[in-house]
């Protein structure tokens, strides 16, 4: 099982719908409702904030990919594996 799928598990039922919800908008590629900020030009990774929650995704020519779910402080860490 993914990591993130575990991380939605622990959270309070209110907080995962509504970044469930962010998923489901990110996939369909809906994303101007969203507080959506870019982190890399190079790599077209972005971030969308949930409450305390981060969720990053890369857009490629296909749709958004979902790289990362956590908390701030903890999810840009992968980003330096991208490099």
């Amino acid at each position: 099982m993914q990591d993130y799928l575990k991380f939605l598990k622990k959270l309070p039922k209110e907080l995962r719908l509504r970044v469930i919800e962010a998923i489901d908008q990110i996939a369909l590629g809906e994303v101007a409702n969203l507080d959506v900020k870019r982190l890399s030009a190079e790599y077209e990774v972005y971030r969308c904030r949930v409450d305390k929650i981060r969720i990053l995704f890369q857009k490629r020519g296909d749709g958004n990919y979902v790289l990362d779910i956590g908390f701030r402080g903890d999810v840009y860490k992968k980003l330096k594996n991208l490099g």
